[in-house]
């Protein structure tokens, strides 16, 4: 009976390799390199999606958020780091028999909240204008069609809504989000709206409060007209088709934008 291989086993043996190969100097001696590898291993697992013809799709960005003292000895002793931990990314993920478009970008990010010596990494799935049509086309995002994506929106306030005109939003208190929520009790980076096979699925983040549909909490959720998404008491409200008048609610333009 063949044995089965273990991607996650493969990809430590890899990191170790590494190691003695000087990834604890790229480390700065900051961080432990197996924390790093399986945390990587796991948000891209977790984050892995499905496309309209069943291929599952690894995520192509990694936040890779660590203690301020620790980024900056990291950054400052290894700047080649992520594209290195990149490359590690592409070979993972064909081992796991995930396809991944285009090399993954994996950000260091300072977080206070996080201890020293330690690391939380969340991954996503992004877009870019810029990435090279041959690498995935404008018209179709992991494998649906743009006409297939329904006029919704989220209603923040009786008075503000934000059209879902993009594949993927991010949700949370960084500047970073695309919808930014500026409560203390919201995570940095706590929930996602993505575009999945014409429809826009809600995903938690690993948030500390968690993310509410309708008074659930869950971890992932098709959105349906009138869900009402709760977000450390912060609701938002989805519509889809028969949106309210314009005299009720102005669409907003930004890209961004605090949520007071």
């Amino acid at each position: 009976m063949p044995r089965m291989v273990n991607p996650l086993a493969g990809f430590e043996d890899r990191i170790q390799r590494l190691v003695e190969g000087g990834l604890a100097r790229l480390l700065a001696g900051r961080l432990h390199p197996r924390e790093v590898a399986v945390q990587l291993a796991r948000a891209m697992e977790d984050h892995a999606i499905r496309d309209e013809s069943g291929t599952r799709v690894a995520p192509n960005t990694f936040l890779v958020r660590l203690n301020p003292a620790d980024q900056r000895a990291i950054l400052d002793a290894s700047p080649e780091l992520t594209s290195t931990l990149a490359d590690e990314l592409v070979d993972l993920a064909r081992r796991s028999q995930l396809m991944m478009a285009t090399l993954p970008t994996i950000k260091l990010l300072a977080d206070a909240a996080i201890d020293l010596h330690h690391v939380a990494i969340t991954a996503s799935h992004v877009v870019h204008e810029h990435e090279s049509t041959e690498a995935m086309s404008k018209a179709v995002v992991w494998g649906v069609k743009e006409s297939a994506t329904p006029a919704a929106m989220l209603i923040l306030q009786p008075d503000r809504a934000i059209p879902l005109d993009r594949p993927v939003l991010n949700i949370g208190r960084h500047r970073d989000n695309q919808i930014i929520l500026d409560q203390p009790n919201v995570s940095r980076h706590h929930a996602q709206i993505r575009l999945r096979a014409g429809r826009y699925i809600l995903f938690d983040l690993g948030s500390q409060i968690g993310t509410l549909v309708n008074g659930e909490r869950v971890r992932e959720a098709v959105l349906q007209p009138g869900d009402v998404i709760g977000l450390a008491g912060t609701s938002l409200i989805y519509v889809e088709d028969s949106v309210p008048s314009p005299e009720s609610i102005e669409p907003d333009k930004s890209d961004t934008g605090p949520l007071a």
